[in-house]
């Protein structure tokens, strides 16, 4: 009987160990090379199940995992008992026989679901929704129809593209490469030649005027569209912030021309020098990480909290300093007056930990101020760090306390990178969930936790379900059925990236859903660490779907081919 062996290859030490169906558990050795049948990266660790007669499958940043066929005695069970010291315990998902590892992550679905809730009753609380696999087995899409409004040779496009971003080599060092050529001062050819890949694939243009373009478009195909200066970290002058406050205000005034299909976005970093805003996450921290337990002097008048703060603790900002602040806040003015004026809602970014207690306690008192009959500003809530769901619960119970419509962007979140490298490098408390599935369980959760609160009350609270991960938006659309919700409530919406997970977004229009694509925008040059981290999502972080978006296209590609 034919079945599988799973070869688990550590990136770190060059080893690989080999799980055979057998009693000799695990082959430990160093080879030089050998052939691949399939490989797939992950984004956490391995663990196992010495009880279990299913092969378990590793989920490694530095695991690769390769699927080969070998002739066993169907009489045998899994024994394995030892793993390679090199590798660290984490979660895991189930496979029993497969011919490939994509296609055999739907076999065990029951079983995998089990396993994992069992799991989680024992080490967390996080036990909503049903285990992510990564997202690797396949719905039965009419490829036809999902992509009736592509031409081949966009299809092709997008397919190069995503999967040039799937290679670790391109993707792990796309920050190198970018150095690399500034450095030898070939930044404008190296510019000329993202314009028309990476960013034609991920972003609507540099001006706003070229976005309009794909705002009608997605528009009459019933996507909403989330305008997004993509601009980020902008060390630059008082005119520079000041030229992006304006764009996100143009952003504004086109949305409003048809508020209940758009929003609009800002990133704190675009309006302020990031070590400015470094600065004040330090003074709020100072007094508390949990905004919460802010007196509420610190939301009625948040400018004087800050420049109070720096007099009482001793750390005196200086004279540039306060008037970047202030310059900040009158940006910020500018923006949320705008949007309260036209009905636009708007989604504050979240950004690295160093910046986001500063972020949530801003966020939180212009909330106080403009979110008072609906929700126009929309916090975003980062599930893969530790403390992400308490901060989610402790804003809704604000809110509550300050009686505003609190609103909710959920996502898992984009700076894993940086962020570990930062804790290690500190040597400080890394602050994202060490696994995968805690990730996945803990956005599940926060899914669960808004939903409840429309059930009870369906202008309570706004949400935005910003994912890519398929069983997260299954789940969605699952509970607003069994909570009995209305689908088209103005405070319930999907949202997805431009460029990327096109067959979950066309299945959610097919489902009466609201979603909603962001449309970011910018020069090529500003765009930059924007997409990087779209590269490395497509490689196959937190929850991208980046290979299922690749056998899509294929699959529709051979289809008009062949």
């Amino acid at each position: 009987m034919i079945k599988n062996t799973v070869r688990i290859i550590n990136k770190n030490s060059n080893t690989f160990i080999n799980i055979r169906n057998n009693n000799n558990n695990i082959n430990n050795s160093l080879r030089g090379g050998f052939g691949i049948t399939i490989t797939k990266r992950f984004n956490t660790t391995l663990n196992h199940n010495s009880n279990s007669n299913n092969i378990q499958t590793p989920i490694s940043i530095n695991t690769t995992i390769i699927n080969e066929t070998i002739t066993t005695n169907n009489n045998k069970k899994n024994n394995i008992n030892n793993i390679n010291n090199d590798l660290n315990v984490a979660k895991f998902s189930t496979i029993s026989t497969p011919n490939s590892i994509l296609d055999t992550l739907t076999e065990n679905q029951s079983n995998q679901t089990k396993n994992v809730n069992n799991n989680n009753n024992n080490n967390n609380n996080y036990n909503v929704g049903t285990p992510n696999n990564q997202n690797n087995n396949k719905l039965d899409l009419d490829t036809s129809k999902l992509y009736v409004s592509k031409s081949t040779s966009e299809l092709f496009f997008t397919f190069i593209i995503l999967k040039v971003c799937s290679f670790n080599f391109i993707s792990d060092n796309s920050q190198k490469f970018l150095n690399l050529f500034e450095r030898l001062g070939l930044s404008k050819p190296l510019n000329f030649f993202i314009k028309y890949s990476f960013f034609k694939q991920f972003c609507a243009g540099e001006t706003i005027r070229e976005t309009e373009i794909f705002t009608e478009k997605l528009n009459k195909l019933g996507i909403g569209t989330i305008l997004d200066y993509a601009i980020e970290e902008l060390a630059g002058s008082s005119e520079g912030f000041d030229s992006v406050t304006e764009n996100v205000c143009q952003t504004i005034r086109i949305a409003a021309k048809n508020p209940t299909n758009s929003f609009s976005c800002v990133k704190f970093t675009g309006l302020v020098t990031p070590s400015v805003l470094e600065k004040m996450n330090v003074l709020v921290s100072n007094v508390t990480t949990n905004v919460s337990e802010l007196p509420l002097e610190s939301f009625n008048s948040p400018m004087d909290f800050y420049l109070n703060q720096s007099l009482k603790q001793g750390q005196s900002l200086t004279s540039k300093d306060i008037k970047e602040i202030k310059e900040f806040f009158n940006r910020m003015d500018k923006i949320f007056k705008l949007c309260h004026e036209c009905s636009v809602p708007i989604l504050v970014d979240a950004e690295q930990s160093y910046y986001q207690i500063a972020i949530h306690h801003l966020a939180m008192a212009y909330s106080m101020r403009y979110n008072k009959e609906k929700p126009i500003l929309y916090n975003t809530y980062q599930m893969y760090l530790v403390n992400g769901m308490n901060v989610l619960k402790q804003h809704f119970e604000l809110s509550k306390k300050l009686d505003f419509k609190l609103g909710a962007k959920i996502v898992r979140g984009a700076y894993m990178v940086t962020e570990s490298e930062r804790s290690q490098r500190l040597s400080i408390e890394n602050p994202i969930l060490p696994t995968i599935q805690h990730t996945h369980n803990s956005y599940n959760t926060a899914l669960d936790f808004l939903l409840n609160q429309i059930k009870s009350d369906p202008n309570s609270i706004g949400i935005m379900i910003a994912s890519h991960n398929e069983d997260s938006i299954n789940l969605g659309t699952k509970l607003i059925k069994q909570y009995q919700i209305d689908p088209t409530n103005p405070n319930i919406q999907f949202g997805q990236l431009f460029g990327m997970a096109d067959f979950l977004s066309f299945n959610l229009v097919a489902q009466h859903q609201r979603i909603f694509k962001y449309v970011p925008f910018g020069p090529v040059e500003e765009v930059l660490p924007y997409l990087i981290r779209r590269m490395h999502e497509n490689k196959g972080f937190i929850g991208s779907n980046s290979d299922k978006e690749l056998f899509y296209l294929k699959k529709e590609i051979k289809r008009r081919l062949f």
